[in-house]
């Protein structure tokens, strides 16, 4: 595909596309795994990654979903992968929320991933406040095992992060890395 072609589908994205970029797995792992759309949407993600701050984000969802469901079957993740998960909520904010979790949940390494947000402050307590009232409200099984402690916790992390007043995004606080905090005697 050329890199018109793969720009008018990026621009020209609706749900009817999503079949071009959606899992379609052969049931096997690692070595022997297939996913007829694995490098469409891989040449897709990576088209996207320059222009992410442009792109249509319902596209930025169903990359990130279908790109965080191959991660059990292929035992790892897009190096990229959570270039999507931040846009994800810095521009899709709550709509986007179980969405994200839903992407953060396929594997340890989506988990991982996930979680190198840059968030704002104010995005992350906004998401954090949403996360408690679907916690409190919400009764569908499904819904309840994703909004799980792990989600919480790195939410609360964002939450309380200082921020960086030159890029508005979150950043460990001076001092008090996790490395200090895993390694030193303090």
């Amino acid at each position: 595909m050329t890199e018109q072609e793969l720009q008018t589908y990026i621009d020209n994205y609706t749900s009817a596309d999503f079949d071009r970029i959606k899992l379609v797995w052969n049931g096997k792992y690692g070595q022997d795994f297939v996913d007829d759309n694995y490098d469409f949407r891989v040449q897709v993600c990576e088209f996207v990654v320059p222009q992410i701050d442009k792109v249509k984000i319902e596209l930025i969802r169903d990359l990130y979903c279908e790109t965080g469901k191959t991660s059990p079957m292929t035992f790892g993740v897009y190096t990229k992968f959570h270039l999507f998960a931040n846009e994800l909520l810095k521009r899709g904010g709550t709509k986007y929320l179980l969405d994200y979790i839903r992407g953060a949940s396929h594997s340890m390494d989506t988990g991982m991933s996930s979680g190198r947000l840059t968030i704002s402050k104010q995005r992350a307590k906004e998401l954090l406040d949403y996360f408690y009232e679907l916690k409190s409200k919400s009764t569908d099984p499904e819904e309840q095992r994703l909004l799980n402690d792990f989600i919480k916790q790195r939410l609360e992390y964002n939450a309380n992060r200082e921020e960086s007043p030159t890029t508005n995004s979150t950043l460990p606080k001076a001092g008090r890395t996790w490395w200090r905090k895993l390694f030193s005697s303090e």
